[in-house]
């Protein structure tokens, strides 16, 4: 039993006498002063050997079986003061952090592991599913623990031996907290600085009671140092985890004993059975490339030689995204609005498909906020991504309108390309929304004020325009050889001024969203929720994949950027392309900003000094 638990009634013994869970079952203790002589010397024999060899104990006593990659995660957890396993997803990384928790707080008495999440209910799986799982499931499992508490503000295991699991999130309100050992659950979310300031800070040395003694206080060989293990899936090499798995490689390959790695990807999932072909088949059928080569394939992804695009280019720092409404909650004002600021100016972008069985083709659509920068042009914010298989164009036509709305958009660019023009001629018709219970006006093409739109053009959208008093919003997109040549360049350019802002990471986001949303405070295990609000983070990260992705090639002199094989290049084009619109503006801001008096006057300062 606990120290701290009240010792039961004695009707209580005897009722739990014969019970079936051993965790309640009265055993028959001996005090340590009571064991002697060859029974001690016995004890002590076991305890070495179960320390030494862990995977004995998890096998023998707990009758947990290990797969042969298990074995081998286990062995390095034990021998290496740091860690670092890099996995595929479904290869046991959770469930093995759980065992060797489990079995540290058996083997150690006294022993504090923590565990750090991105969130408190990440990190808390290891508590909440696994560990609970392996508790109800092994009888010896069972004895060992006196409880297991998971709520939202608390998940903690307390061992009988007076051993615990703590699960942390990785934020400023983890300071404070000690560890002998400490296992980082997709340690790619964490911010370095948290990893740096926070959570490493907490490892101390294990002291026992016996070390106290004056025989062992000095002995070198009873000093446990305090370690910690990072495990992960792999993720972009921009980014610092990777830069720490080269170095804790290079630090196994220049000999350091108490550094390991590891890697796995999907094929040891397939090999142990723990999924078959068809299950991974239908898991990678809707995926893109970049998430199958960090899921599945664990391989870190970067750009290549070809690339035009490098993903330090993305500045991923927004935490508020734009949401439309829902249907079945449509109100007049949107709840998820976000108010606009003097001067700025709002796009909805669309890259348009309508077959839904096409290969590598998706419908985009995009909200960008343009903020006005005195000197550098308009601040682009890309607030709101959604995609989906093609559908019929007055379909789209509608949910394009309603995004328009919600957004309290300004301009629209859309792909004319192919099914474009269809989706054009529906939207210059007034369009009835059944579910809101309200008309959408008709939209046009933008009026001759705009001249680097070509006037013939306009001059037939405008003529094929349906209903009367169309509003005059919409930029039309023909990409030809020439003009996807400037579009590439000037979104690269407008990068490179950082003129982009992008919402942060889904891991991040993940947490700034418990902490800020109350529907998913109030929701936490509703996934329809959590999907419609994490979504626009989630698009965010594939558009930044496609980007990355794109190999550059010179057709007569021109630049053609081609994606790989089985990925997508739709948000990429719906996102340069608005941005291409955007550069003009930029141009009629810069000349608004040009005082020209002023520079007269300043030359004329500096003739006179």
């Amino acid at each position: 039993m606990s120290p701290t638990s009240p010792r039961p009634y004695r009707n209580q013994q005897i009722k739990n006498a014969s019970s079936k869970s051993l965790s309640v079952k009265p055993k028959d203790m001996t005090r340590h002063d009571k064991i002697e002589g060859e029974r001690k010397e016995h004890l002590k024999r076991w305890i070495t050997f179960m320390r030494r060899n862990p995977v004995r104990l998890i096998e023998s006593y707990f009758g947990i079986h290990l797969h042969p990659f298990e074995i081998l995660m286990i062995w390095m957890l034990q021998k290496c003061n740091l860690s670092y396993i890099v996995a595929s997803r479904a290869a046991s990384k959770t469930w093995i952090l759980a065992v060797w928790a489990l079995t540290l707080c058996t083997l150690y008495p006294g022993i504090k592991v923590v565990v750090c999440g991105k969130t408190l209910k990440q990190g808390g799986l290891v508590l909440s599913e696994k560990l609970t799982s392996l508790r109800d499931n092994y009888p010896n499992v069972a004895r060992e623990i006196y409880s297991i508490t998971y709520n939202a503000n608390n998940y903690q295991a307390i061992f009988h031996n007076g051993s615990t699991i703590k699960i942390v999130p990785s934020s400023d309100s983890s300071r404070g907290n000690r560890a002998n050992f400490i296992l980082v659950e997709e340690s790619r979310l964490i911010p370095k600085e948290i990893l740096d300031s926070v959570i490493k800070p907490f490892l101390e040395i294990r002291n026992p009671p016996f070390k106290d003694k004056l025989e062992y206080r000095n002995d070198p060989l009873l000093k446990e140092e305090g370690a910690i293990a990072f495990i992960t899936s792999a993720w972009f090499k921009s980014e610092y985890w990777y830069e720490m798995t080269k170095s804790c490689i290079m630090r196994v390959v220049n000999g350091d004993e108490s550094t390991g790695f590891l890697a796995f990807d999907y094929l040891i999932t397939l090999h142990h059975n723990i999924k078959s072909e068809t299950m991974l088949k239908n898991e990678m059928a809707d995926m893109d490339a970049t998430s199958v080569q960090h899921e599945y394939l664990n391989v870190p992804s970067g750009s290549s030689g070809k690339s035009y695009f490098k993903s330090t280019l993305f500045n991923r720092n927004i935490k508020k995204a734009f949401y439309p409404q829902k249907s079945d909650t449509y109100t007049k004002k949107n709840p998820y609005e976000i108010k606009k600021t003097e001067g700025e100016i709002r796009f909805i972008t669309c890259d348009i498909a309508t077959r839904a069985n096409k290969v590598n083709d998706l419908s985009i659509n995009g909200a960008i906020r343009c903020l006005p920068l005195l000197g550098k042009g308009y601040n682009r914010q890309l607030l709101y991504a959604e995609s989906f298989k093609g559908t019929n164009t007055l379909v789209q036509a509608k949910r394009i309108k309603e995004l328009f709305e919600d957004f309290e958009a300004d301009y629209l660019v859309l792909d004319m390309m192919n099914a474009g023009i269809a989706i054009y001629d529906a939207l210059s018709q007034v369009t009835v929304c059944d579910e809101r219970g309200i008309e959408f006006p008709a939209f046009t093409v933008v009026g001759p004020q705009f001249q680097f739109i070509d006037e013939k053009v306009r001059q037939e959208l405008q003529q094929r325009t349906l209903g009367l008093g169309a509003k005059q919003v919409i930029f039309p997109i023909s990409a030809t050889q020439s003009l996807n040549n400037q579009i590439a360049v000037a979104f690269r350019s407008s990068l490179q001024k950082k003129l982009w802002n992008f919402l942060i990471s889904d891991g991040e986001a993940e947490e700034y969203l418990l902490k800020s949303n109350k529907e998913m405070i109030n929701n936490p295990d509703d996934s329809e929720i959590f999907a419609y609000f994490m979504n626009p983070y989630i698009q965010t990260g594939l558009l930044i994949g496609e980007c990355i992705n794109l190999d550059m090639t010179l057709v007569n002199g021109l630049i053609k950027l081609v994606e790989k094989s089985g990925t997508y290049k739709d948000r990429y084009s719906a996102i340069s392309y608005a941005n291409w619109i955007i550069s003009h503006f930029d141009k009629d801001l810069l000349q608004e900003n040009d005082n020209s008096d002023d520079f007269t006057e300043l030359m004329k300062m500096m003739q006179v000094v």
